[in-house]
């Protein structure tokens, strides 16, 4: 069993969740696109192949659990194969699903429950209906650090800004749950209580930034809410030491800003890659400093931007801007995720190729950057390197909104 620890957003990374895209990400239409939550439909064939190269470091690097091997190895779990049967009939309320999932060996299910499960064509209405699926396929599930995420030893299941996603949040939940890797940690769904409630309390991964013990960092915006985050605080501050919790307010558009981590990401124990407008630069988002003492917040303040937040913390960190200095370039590379990078050590990065000017400020600041493909083939090492930038090719996946950040989900840190 696997001991979950998460205590820094930079720490030598031990095990990652990951989902490899697959035919999920072709069940897309142009039509269906913007209700899956893309601006573009991807070519799965590009992008599997990148994937790879990106999946081949994380092999190098640490343990990577692959969530449908995960889920087909739960679902031989009575239990649990019983457990998210039941979460799926109660997520489209339609009790009839019961019986058609209950007919699937595991592997169909398996398979069904990330491709999309197809509506049965035995009735005028399904026959005519443009929705062929009682639940949509997982078109996003291999952006896994949205779901759910870990802080010190327990998982936080997410509570999905957007419908279409709460299936990943319930997969996430049961293999949590049950998988026999994970099942004695501490799980908190924080969708409980919630349903039917209040859907306007929504937090996710890819809004929270641990940066120690005592330190988070979470955005809020489109995606995660300020009543959302006041809900985590409540259950955080009971089985954490979580002393400062310092809150970014995001755009709500363009989707470029659909999560903190894309605008704003650790790099090692003194530097942060930002995007500079909305980070530093005079705008109307503010950036509030929450302090905690005995288990309830006793102060809230604002203050100038996130950098002078963390100083107030006691941790003082040099900014690297996405898209060097001039504004239309910080622009473009944000846009694709330029500061959105996984750090798998203090100062060793993971980031897409293709935002050039990026890696030039990072090469400036003493990172060396080397590709993927270079430490694949082994004509280079990472580990030869105090600061490094690993630049996988990211064209295509890059178009699905998210960066290294969002394609994975660590469990474990040294």
């Amino acid at each position: 069993m696997l001991n979950l620890n998460i205590t820094s957003e930079t720490s030598k990374l031990e095990a990652v969740i990951i989902h490899e895209p697959g035919p999920e990400v072709e069940n897309m239409t142009p039509a269906t696109a913007k209700r899956a939550l893309y601006s573009d439909i991807l070519n799965l064939s590009i992008a599997g192949k990148e994937y790879g190269q990106f999946k081949g470091i994380l092999e190098q690097i640490c343990r990577v659990y692959e969530i449908k091997d995960l889920l087909h190895e739960t679902l031989s779990i009575p239990e649990a194969r019983n457990q998210i049967i039941r979460e799926l009939t109660d997520y489209i309320q339609d009790e009839k699903l019961v019986l058609q999932l209950e007919s699937l060996t595991n592997v169909e299910l398996c398979r069904q429950i990330i491709e999309g499960i197809p509506l049965i064509q035995q009735t005028l209405t399904n026959f005519l209906n443009k929705n062929r699926h009682h639940i949509s396929p997982l078109h996003n599930i291999f952006f896994t650090r949205d779901s759910s995420f870990v802080i010190g030893n327990t998982v936080f299941i997410s509570a999905m800004a957007k419908k279409i996603r709460e299936p990943e949040a319930i997969l996430m939940k049961t293999l949590f749950t049950y998988h026999p890797e994970f099942s004695c940690n501490n799980v908190i769904d924080l969708t409980d209580n919630l349903k039917g409630v209040n859907e306007t309390l929504t937090i996710e991964g890819g809004d929270v930034l641990v940066l120690n013990d005592n330190t988070l960092i979470i955005g809020i915006g489109a995606r995660t809410s300020a009543g959302g985050v006041d809900h985590f605080i409540r259950e955080v501050i009971h089985c954490t030491s979580v002393k400062n919790i310092l809150i970014q307010e995001l755009p709500d558009d363009p989707e470029s800003f659909i999560h903190l981590d894309m605008v704003f990401t650790l790099l090692n124990n003194n530097e942060c890659m930002i995007y500079d407008p909305l980070i530093l630069g005079e705008n109307k988002y503010h950036t509030v400093l929450m302090e905690i003492d005995n288990k309830s917040v006793t102060k809230i303040e604002y203050v100038d931007n996130l950098l002078q937040g963390l100083k107030i913390t006691g941790k003082e960190f040099y900014p690297v801007s996405c898209g060097g200095s001039k504004h239309m370039l910080q622009e473009r590379e944000q846009w694709h995720s330029g500061a959105n990078f996984l750090a798998f050590e203090h100062g060793k990065l993971i980031g897409y190729d293709r935002n050039v000017y990026t890696a030039q400020e990072l090469n400036t600041a003493g990172y060396e950057v080397i590709t993927a493909q270079d430490v694949i083939d082994k004509k280079k090492s990472y580990k030869d390197y105090e600061k490094v930038l690993i630049t996988v090719e990211g064209a295509e996946l890059s178009r699905g909104g998210g960066g290294a950040r969002c394609m994975t989900m660590p469990v474990r840190r040294e």
